[in-house]
């Protein structure tokens, strides 16, 4: 961990070191911790560094405005909960590692990286989304939705099968949960949640008394993203609900862009099909397999007679044309011939 004493010995340390969370205090001599958050965001350097502020609780409302506005991630007041400060730090760094891990395995070239990082500034600036409201008190629920009805799409349930059937079968953005529900456990939802592959990236909030601090740390133990304290602040529930979304957003972008990018390093992109990397991969451990099973393990090999010919003659735009058509022939959709268990590969090396 890392010190500063002031703002501008925070913006030197931030840049010359491999910073992954700053804390910032809002009062400090010279610049203040709202100065420190605006300029670490307009860096391309450190934009995507993770931002936390505390402030004096004696003016906490107007300074979490400015916060949120500034571009802080997250807020605390002090005197500091320390289960607070460990949840959002913890949340935060979480966030940076998986950040930096996706961008690494992406980022090929620094035109990529600047195109990346104005799609995310765009994809992130819109914060309104799809958020699932687990809450049996139908004031509490009421007051909820219309304190965020106004910027997201919400829907209340009750009960914690219902939830569940609409988590399976619908896309949100958020999922809030109360753990003070009268006949049910809301913790038991949100372990299902993250038990499950399709909510398992979800982000969660749950809503706690006071008095459930035990509770409240089981549930961070199973991963919920985020909490509010009842009685619930109208402005701090909807900083915390725009943030989560906007952080998955952020991540959701990110995997599909890894998912995209891993899909191109094995695909050829005329054809659609599997590239030589993949064959060359992929061939010995089938390789293997066959002589540890006994089994046999054919390979087909197709050539295309006269093809330079018919560049020469036709150009090469009919040639990509006629790979194309062979590549569809040889698909599982097009060749009923050909088992789901085969798969078939251009070996080129351009």
């Amino acid at each position: 961990m890392l010190t500063a004493r002031s703002g501008e010995e925070a913006l030197a340390v931030v840049h010359s070191s491999p910073i992954d969370v700053v804390l910032l205090d809002v009062m400090m001599p010279g610049m203040d911790g709202f100065e420190v958050c605006r300029q670490i965001k307009s860096s391309s350097a450190t934009a995507q560094l993770c931002r936390s502020s505390w402030s004096p609780r004696w003016i906490r409302h107007p300074t979490r405005c400015g916060g949120w506005k500034a571009g802080a991630d997250d807020f605390l007041t002090k005197p500091v909960d320390d289960i607070a400060l460990i949840t959002r730090v913890k949340n935060l760094a979480r966030l940076k590692a998986l950040s930096d891990e996706m961008m690494l395995r992406m980022a090929t070239s620094a035109d990529f990286r600047q195109l990346q990082s104005g799609e995310i500034a765009g994809l992130t600036a819109k914060v309104a989304g799809r958020i699932l409201l687990v809450e049996d008190q139908f004031r509490v629920a009421s007051r909820i939705l219309s304190w965020l009805e106004a910027r997201n799409s919400i829907d209340v349930e009750p009960d914690l099968q219902a939830a569940m059937l609409r988590l399976a079968e619908q896309p949100y953005d958020l999922l809030i949960v109360s753990l003070s529900l009268a006949n049910a456990d809301g913790l038991r939802l949100c372990g299902q949640v993250r038990s499950l592959e399709r909510t398992r990236h979800l982000p969660i909030i749950v809503l706690v008394e006071p008095s459930e601090e035990a509770r409240l740390l089981r549930a961070l133990d199973m991963g919920v993203n985020d909490y509010l304290t009842r009685p619930i602040d109208k402005s701090e529930l909807a900083a915390r609900v725009r943030t989560q979304i906007k952080r998955k957003r952020h991540c959701d972008y990110l995997r599909d862009r890894l998912e995209e990018s891993v899909e191109l390093a094995v695909t050829d992109a005329l054809t659609g099909l599997n590239n030589r990397r993949y064959m060359e991969a992929h061939l010995k451990a089938l390789e293997g397999a066959a002589l540890s099973a006994g089994q046999p393990l054919s390979v087909l090999l197709v050539d295309v007679d006269n093809f330079k010919s018919i560049n020469d003659t036709y150009g090469h735009a009919a040639g990509d044309t006629i790979l194309r058509e062979l590549a569809a022939r040889f698909a599982v959709t097009r060749a009923p011939s050909i088992r789901p268990v085969d798969w078939a590969v251009r070996n080129s090396s351009s």
